[in-house]
């Protein structure tokens, strides 16, 4: 069986400590920047450089989080940010951003390329595409199961996944929440867990929304999960072949992450020695776990569940905090004591030479020399005082396995001179390891940095279009009655739904440009039902509209020749994510959490602009309904809702096809005051997005767009709630 590793969090230098101490293979940090953890203490350049080369003493590594999305003025500082780790020998990074993959990749030839959870891998698709994008390991969705793990497995790159800690209501990167009702972007690191906060939960002709429109007799947490625990799931997930096991929780003490580590430790090495047998957690191990900040309750993931509501917790989801004893006896045990690499050595001391000493260490071995062995006038030096003095090795990160000692008998050498003498060798042997990794890096660096793409293809302006996008057969057919509306983009289900749109729309294509809109998520129990409608739509889709990188993945393996158009969810902030995707696909929309400032810097020919439309707010494996009543087990739905502590409420939309929940934002994004602005940003189209829309509410806000694309008179004070996100600020 291959040995797994153990990765654990660090939120500061005891924190890392505390991991290495309590036997973790590896260990994730952020640094300054660029981290998902903004508001966790991180480290200073020094600090990193310093746990880099603690960590490789011991033969045990670090990884950087970079797993942020990096706007253009940012990608431009990485490669000096990052160069100072890299000759250091950080051993990987974990990334969301394309872009950065791709700088990296160019830059820093030598350093391990991981995906982060955050980009949303969910199927073999995408990982292959990754891999053949030079990463070497992926951190896939928390959701899939062990099965699918498997066949992500076998396209050849390491799998990472989570094991222990808290968990994410929405796919991770698919989560816009924070950012839109707060300006704080999961997608930066600076989350707000509005999942954490109470909801009330009202499902269609179900007794749950009894209370709505009335002041909440009680709080309930629908979209909280309870924190993951799966250490009873080791000999499994460790016979499927995972690569590398991850504890979250780099916001949390450092006796957390040293207390977690160990019993992880503890019970990793015990399926080794038994082979898998007779696995039984103690229960004081559980009592250690269960006090270390779990929310609530416990549950073991998504390893052999879709969903389920024993995964949330309704009830307030507070940590029961850490019992001081139990954070006390894992301070003493693993963070209070430096751990010492052991060297061997060897102390000459010949009448009328120098003093020697030398160290092996590893493949290392330094030699030093200092003052003049002197011929005893009084007392000769013992054995025994010059081994106490070379062994007081207390400031360094070494302690003697073995030292020998060969003196002649009447010998005298000042105690300065071997205190020295033991300086001067402990130093060289540090430079001797820095430098051996510093050279190698040095070596692998490019003469010159490959700068960042300009997209000087993006120069010619074009006239824009209206594009509309539709998820009902009502909204559908109005869009289809516009002359003016020159792209329609239709949910994919339509076509399953709807034999008779399905002819309309095949008509409809000889006049207008018609896409089929992908799902949010693409999982193995989708592949069925996207191959009927690539056969459904062959004869007259122009394109498919893509929302994650599996879907990108799936058609492009399976030999798709039309048009991709890359959705929402597709992130391209600075100009080398852009430059990874413009060969791959034919349409953008604008990154929704950029202002129209970088919009600018941005502008592609090939970009559109979200002028209105319900953002998805959350996409989630685990669903409303099911968590309140039942499973619904067909079609799609929107005729659920959340109502939050202000009263309010966000559309839900269950879609059983896929299996998952789209949380709608509860008031529309809507650009019309900055319509002239967007028709002078290089692009192709300005989209209408309709969701939960009524016709008659879809009818007069497209209606009303119309006129205001042709100059004419135009009225939208019906918009009696809307917001412009982050057209004018950005995502923090």
């Amino acid at each position: 069986m291959k040995k797994v590793e153990l990765l654990a969090p660090a939120g500061n230098y005891e924190g890392f400590l505390g991991a290495i101490h309590a036997g973790a293979d590896a260990v994730y940090l952020g640094g300054i920047k660029f981290g998902a953890r903004a508001f966790a203490d991180n480290f200073d350049e020094d600090t990193l450089k310093r746990a880099i080369y603690y960590a490789h003493l011991f033969d045990r590594k670090v990884y950087l989080t970079l797993n942020t999305l990096l706007k253009q003025s940012e990608l431009e500082e990485i490669t000096d940010f990052l160069t100072p780790f890299y000759l250091a020998g950080l051993d990987g990074v974990i990334v969301q951003d394309l872009g950065l993959l791709k700088l990296i990749k160019e830059n820093f030839p030598l350093l391990e390329l991981h995906i982060s959870t955050q980009m949303a891998v969910t199927g073999p698709y995408s990982v292959r595409m990754l891999k053949e994008a030079g990463a070497c390991r992926v951190v896939p969705a928390r959701e899939l199961s062990l099965e699918e793990m498997k066949l992500l497995k076998e396209e050849g790159l390491e799998i990472e996944t989570f094991i222990h800690g808290a968990m994410c209501y929405s796919y991770s990167g698919q989560c816009f929440f924070s950012s839109i009702l707060g300006g704080r972007s999961g997608n930066r690191g600076k989350c707000a867990q509005s999942c954490r906060l109470p909801y009330q939960v009202n499902i269609k002709g179900c007794s749950t929304g009894k209370n709505q429109g009335k002041k909440r007799q009680t709080e309930e947490y629908p979209l909280s999960l309870k924190d993951m625990c799966s250490i009873e799931l080791l000999p499994e997930l460790m016979a499927a072949g995972i690569d590398s096991f991850k504890i979250e929780g780099r916001m949390k003490r450092p006796e957390y992450a040293a207390g977690v580590t160990a019993i992880y430790r503890k019970y990793i090495d015990l399926v080794y020695k038994n082979r898998g047998k007779n696995f039984r957690i103690e229960e004081k191990d559980w009592e250690v776990l269960r006090s270390l900040y779990i929310r609530s309750e416990i549950q073991d993931g998504y390893y052999h569940r879709h969903n389920g509501k024993e995964m949330v917790t309704l009830d307030k989801p507070s940590y029961s905090g850490m019992q001081e004893e139990v954070g006390q006896q894992i301070y003493d045990t693993y963070i209070r004591d430096v751990l010492k690499a052991e060297v061997s050595g060897r102390v000459e001391l010949v009448k009328g030479q120098p003093a020697k000493l030398s160290l092996d260490f590893k493949n290392h071995t330094v030699l030093v020399s200092e003052g003049m062995v002197e011929q005893a006038s009084k007392r000769p030096m013992e054995q025994k005082d010059v081994e106490k003095q070379i062994s007081k090795t207390g400031n360094t990160d070494f302690k003697f396995s073995n030292l020998s000692i060969i003196m002649e008998n009447d010998i005298f050498i000042p105690v300065k001179t071997l205190n020295e003498l033991r300086r001067k060798a402990f130093e060289q042997l540090e430079q001797s390891l820095i430098m051996e990794i510093k050279e190698v890096r040095e070596a692998s660096l490019p003469d010159q940095v490959n700068t960042i793409a300009d997209n000087k293809r993006l120069e010619n302006e074009t006239s824009k279009d209206l594009y509309v996008s539709v998820d009902h057969s009502y909204q559908c057919r109005l869009a289809m009655k516009y002359p003016q509306v020159k792209r329609l983009y239709v949910a994919g289900e339509l076509l399953l739904e709807d034999e008779k749109l399905l002819s309309e729309l095949k008509e409809l294509s000889h006049s207008k440009e018609v896409w089929i809109k992908f799902p949010w998520i693409l999982r193995k129990n989708s592949y069925g039902i996207m191959e009927e409608l690539l056969k459904l739509s062959r004869d007259f889709a122009k394109g498919i509209l893509i929302s994650n990188l599996e879907s990108y993945a799936y058609l492009t393996y399976n030999n798709y020749g039309g048009a991709i158009g890359c959705n929402h969810h597709i992130y391209f902030w600075n100009k080398k994510a852009l430059e990874f995707w413009e060969e791959k696909a034919s349409s953008f929309l604008a990154p929704l959490e950029c202002n129209i400032h970088e919009w600018k810097t941005l502008c592609h020919q090939d970009f559109e602009y979200y002028c209105y439309g319900k953002i998805p707010m959350m996409v989630t494996a685990n669903c409303i309904r099911l968590t309140k009543e039942s499973c619904r087990g067909y079609g799609r739905s929107f005729e659920d809702s959340l109502t939050d502590r202000y009263q309010t409420s966000f559309r839900v939309q269950t879609n059983c096809y896929h299996c998952y929940n789209v949380i709608y934002n509860s008031v529309p994004i809507s650009l019309h005051q900055y319509v002239d602005t967007l028709e002078k940003l290089k692009g192709k189209g300005l989209r209408l997005e309709f969701t939960t829309e009524s016709e008659t509410e879809m009818k007069q806000v497209l209606e009303e767009y119309i006129k205001l694309f042709e100059k004419k008179n135009c009225d939208f004070s019906f918009l009696k709630e809307y917001t412009t996100a982050h057209f004018k600020k950005g995502a923090l």
